[in-house]
């Protein structure tokens, strides 16, 4: 079920309620038992149905980042098969991010399984790639690419006397991307959406680690058509102790503040791009030598302690 999260969800002392008061606290919580969330807690619902209102994105970031805080450096153990960015990313595009290959291997050794050195082998030190359209190794890996070399199971890698631990290590570049916006209203009136939010797990797996899912939501004003819908692929990181729950349908009431020009409602992802690497720790036949391959990526990551995939947030216009 969809919930709003407001300042006064997380208030646990107030004043007696009113009769009605009770009356709304009631209805609410009947609606939480008649629709649950599967496996998510009911924390962080807003009982009085309000949406807050910011007049910058960056007032909206900081309440966002309240009710589902990111990591400024996050980890994804295995290739990150869902949630990449479509177009090319580029060395440079991640030194403007603030991440160097240098720190992504210490990130990589501190956050990542399989990244320590192995005992007596020579050390090429880290192979850092142009872009993230190079992604095969024409040398010790056969020209395979990352993608596929990182999806081989532990015993087939084995047969090659090879062994290989694989991830994506970033700094983030962008909190909370938005996956719709509802019309402008204009201040004092409302407007009612029936919203959803689903989730479909990615199964496959990846050098044993599964590769994240997709969200997908679906907002409609009520009995008006025009639905809203968006859809983003993402990625657990290694810090990941909540994951995503489906969000059941619900009828939401939007309403622009009286004194208010007008404003918008949008649903953000409680997520956030990352800009970094996908890193291969690979040695050569026999374990003589080994290296680090560094090819710049950039990856959707959900937030880590919060199973609630989307908050609606609205702004003022």
């Amino acid at each position: 079920m969809s919930r709003n999260r407001t300042p006064s969800a997380r208030t646990s002392r107030r004043t007696p309620p009113t009769r009605r008061a009770r009356r709304a606290a009631f209805v609410a919580a009947t609606a939480l038992i008649a629709a649950p969330l599967a496996g998510a807690n009911a924390t962080a619902w807003a009982a009085d149905g309000k949406t807050p209102f910011y007049k910058s994105e960056q007032e909206a970031i900081d309440y966002l980042n309240t009710v589902a805080p990111l990591k400024d450096t996050a980890a994804i153990q295995g290739y990150p098969v869902t949630g990449q960015d479509t177009k090319e990313i580029t060395r440079e595009d991640v030194k403007k991010a603030g991440y160097s290959p240098e720190q992504a291997v210490k990130d990589a050794q501190a956050m990542l399984q399989g990244f320590g050195s192995t005992p007596g082998a020579e050390n090429y030190g880290t192979e850092e790639r142009a872009s993230s359209k190079e992604d095969k190794d024409s040398g010790w890996l056969g020209n395979w690419d990352a993608k596929s070399v990182c999806g081989q199971p532990n015993d087939v890698l084995a047969k090659g006397e090879k062994k290989l631990a694989c991830g994506f290590v970033g700094k983030i570049d962008k909190k909370y991307p938005v996956m719709a916006t509802t019309d402008r209203l204009p201040g004092g009136t409302k407007d009612t959406y029936v919203t959803e939010a689903s989730i479909a797990k990615e199964e496959k797996e990846v050098s044993g680690w599964k590769a994240g899912g997709k969200l997908t939501l679906s907002a409609m004003p009520d009995n008006k058509g025009g639905q809203l819908e968006g859809s983003a692929e993402y990625n657990e990181s290694t810090e990941t102790t909540n994951k995503w729950a489906v969000m059941a349908q619900q009828r939401r009431d939007f309403t622009v503040p009286d004194g208010m020009a007008g404003g918008t409602f949008q649903a953000h992802a409680n997520a956030g791009w990352y800009t970094g690497y996908i890193v291969q720790n690979v040695d050569d036949i026999g374990g003589k030598a080994e290296k680090i391959v560094a090819i710049p990526a950039r990856v959707l990551i959900q937030a880590p302690t919060d199973n609630v995939p989307l908050t609606w947030v609205g702004r003022e216009s």
